[in-house]
């Protein structure tokens, strides 16, 4: 068992908190150096790559080619604000039938799939 880190419970903290959705390491080093008056992005990084092999986050592809995080729960579709980077989580999942058909059709067992629909949000529009 990993030893007890301040880092990692602050990172925990971060995401359990419900704040927000679909934190970069950027944010989240930012947000633990608040909490904790400093940190190590590296450490960051860890506790970030402990938290996911644990399976309370998932890594989550936004298309702006950073790497975003989210809090582990039921699948969902993002969509991501072209002007101001704004992301809000779409309900439930889009791709279903999708998902069915491509796996009829090829013979993959479809495992996982990503979906992020791009636009301007509220505030942008």
């Amino acid at each position: 068992m990993a030893r007890p880190s301040p880092v990692t419970d602050a990172v925990r903290a971060v995401f359990t908190g419900g704040r927000r959705h679909a934190w970069s390491l950027d944010e989240l080093h930012g947000s633990v150096r608040e909490r904790l008056g400093g940190a190590d992005y590296s450490t960051v990084f860890r506790a970030v790559g402990t938290l996911e092999r644990e399976g309370l986050i998932d890594r989550v592809d936004l298309g702006d080619g950073k790497a975003h995080y989210e809090l582990h729960d039921e699948h969902h579709e993002h969509v991501r604000c072209d002007a101001c980077g704004r992301v809000a989580e779409v309900p439930g999942c889009v791709l279903e039938d999708a998902s069915a058909a491509v796996q009829s059709s090829t013979g993959f067992v479809v495992t996982s799939h990503q979906l992020v629909f791009t636009g301007r949000c509220p505030d942008c529009a």
